[in-house]
């Protein structure tokens, strides 16, 4: 078993291996939150009608009652039974629309949290994304070097061979400083984000 040809272990796998796992969790927390702002949403509508409904009935009421205030007190619709009645269903109509006034603001401050999640949700996978892009380059970059460090080596060939076989011994020292000037410059142009 010859190791000096074996390619080294990608640690790289293990990062992006743990960016999918994170983005896989997300995009599924994503899918629920959509289906649960969909259903919230739903609600807000029916609410908002049915509070414009005992509005309406509220201000009718109301005009009645103060039809049957401006009343003389001996007319037929100014029977006190009838104001004790229409004063009720004001009170209902008020108490109706207070209850209505309080869901639609809880569901409103509910979707407010909601979304605020779905937001925190869409950014967190846009840096998981960017991660995962940078770390891409940053393995293509490594590869890249690991080739041209192996191209240069099999290009100056072994040490002992090379001081017997090649009459020209600088040549083994000019391709290592050249090897390690391509590491230097990749590195510079790693470090300056090109």
């Amino acid at each position: 078993m010859n190791r000096k040809n074996d390619p080294p272990p990608d640690s790289y796998a293990a990062f992006l291996a743990r960016l999918d796992a994170a983005t896989a969790n997300l995009i599924t927390r994503a899918a629920s939150l959509d289906n649960a702002l969909k259903a919230v949403s739903l609600l807000v509508g029916p609410y908002t009608v049915a509070l414009r409904k005992w509005e309406r009935r509220r201000n009718h009421v109301g005009e009645q009652l103060a039809l049957l205030s401006g009343t003389p007190s001996g007319a037929s619709y100014g029977s006190p039974q009838t104001y004790t009645a229409l004063s009720e269903l004001h009170d209902t109509a008020q108490k109706m629309e207070s209850m209505l006034r309080a869901r639609i603001v809880h569901l409103t401050e509910k979707l407010a949290v909601m979304q605020g999640r779905r937001e925190a949700i869409d950014k967190s996978l846009l840096e998981l994304e960017v991660s995962r892009a940078k770390l891409h380059s940053s393995r293509m970059l490594s590869q890249d070097r690991d080739n041209l460090s192996r191209a240069f080596s099999e290009l100056a060939g072994p040490t002992r061979a090379a001081a017997v076989v090649v009459s020209d011994l600088g040549l083994h020292s000019d391709l290592k400083e050249a090897r390690q000037a391509v590491i230097l410059a990749e590195a510079l142009m790693e470090v300056k984000g090109y």
